[in-house]
């Protein structure tokens, strides 16, 4: 289910984490929002499986929000925050341990894309995910 295969025998904790990770998506939001959109609500699923797995349910789950950088650095933290809560209630409801999940706000100091235009904000309108030990 979480797509690595789970007879590997890993010889780090670190490399497993990295190949579980492969298997994480990121949920992007709209503009000023902070609510899962349903296109988006296949991935909460999809990361349920992969952080349920056998090889990441020993495994702390960090929830960071990020932002685009429309906004003060105040609001953008907020709404950060209120992304990766949205998101660990998403996966709480869908049977992850509330008690593996941390949450962070990058506000908008953690980009992925650096351009000016709508197609790299929309990439930057995002929860990501890290496996910790």
């Amino acid at each position: 289910m979480s797509g690595v295969d789970e007879s590997v025998n890993f010889g780090s904790v670190d490399e497993r984490i990295s190949a579980i990770a492969k298997g994480i998506e990121p949920i992007y939001f709209a503009t000023d929002s902070y609510r899962i959109s349903e296109s988006e609500l296949h991935k909460i699923d999809k990361n349920v499986q992969v952080f349920n797995s056998e090889l990441a349910r020993d495994l702390s789950i960090k929830v960071e929000g990020n932002c685009d950088e429309w906004g003060t650095d105040e609001y953008n933290y907020a709404l950060g925050l209120k992304r990766a809560k949205s998101a660990k209630d998403a996966l709480s409801v869908a049977g992850v341990a509330e008690g593996r999940m941390s949450l962070v706000s990058y506000g908008e100091s953690k980009p992925v894309c650096f351009e000016h235009n709508e197609a790299c904000w929309q990439q930057n309108r995002r929860v990501d995910f890290e496996l910790l030990p």
